[in-house]
């Protein structure tokens, strides 16, 4: 599930969700918000995850990744209590709803670059995605077209016979 929903004056919001299935991987899908303003940022997030675990009470999030935000937050008319944590899997954030449903979300910088930030997205939103957090945000667009091109390279120099060895 891909919103990409824009209201007068609003930026579009950035989340792709794994299919609704039985749960693979850590993460439930990706996030890229436009800034580091919590605050500012969870509005539109929550109305779209409600949809797929109801009203939204809890949010935890790594304290050092995101500007101070208050304890609780009055969004949409709701309070929703908003809490930092130091230790915990960092580039995520947690949101908790009803009847303890939960979706965690790999939180995408908000400044990458939108070619590797979009292949970061789609591949934890993949039904069948189980990659860590870390391996998520470590290999973007580019860096894996790198990687394959020199695996492709490798693989031509070892069947043309690769290095010849010494003729001493």
């Amino acid at each position: 599930m891909t919103r990409s929903t824009t209201r007068a004056g609003q930026r579009a919001l950035r989340l792709r969700l794994k299919p609704k299935a039985p749960k693979t991987g850590y993460v439930d899908g990706a996030w890229w918000p436009h800034s580091e303003d919590l605050a500012a940022e969870l509005p539109a997030l929550l109305a779209a995850v409600a949809d797929r675990i109801g009203p939204i009470h809890h949010v935890a999030y790594p304290f050092d990744e995101w500007a101070r935000t208050s304890g609780e937050l009055v969004i949409a008319g709701r309070t929703v209590r908003v809490e930092g944590f130091r230790q915990g899997t960092l580039h995520t954030v947690e949101l908790l709803g009803v009847k303890d449903r939960r979706v965690v979300l790999l939180v995408v910088p908000p400044a990458a670059v939108a070619l590797d930030a979009s292949a970061t997205m789609d591949s934890a939103s993949a039904a069948d995605n189980e990659s860590a957090v870390d391996e998520l945000l470590t290999i973007g667009t580019r860096e894996r077209g790198d990687r394959a091109e020199g695996v492709a390279a490798v693989q031509r120099w070892d069947s043309e016979g690769g290095a010849e060895p010494d003729a001493r």
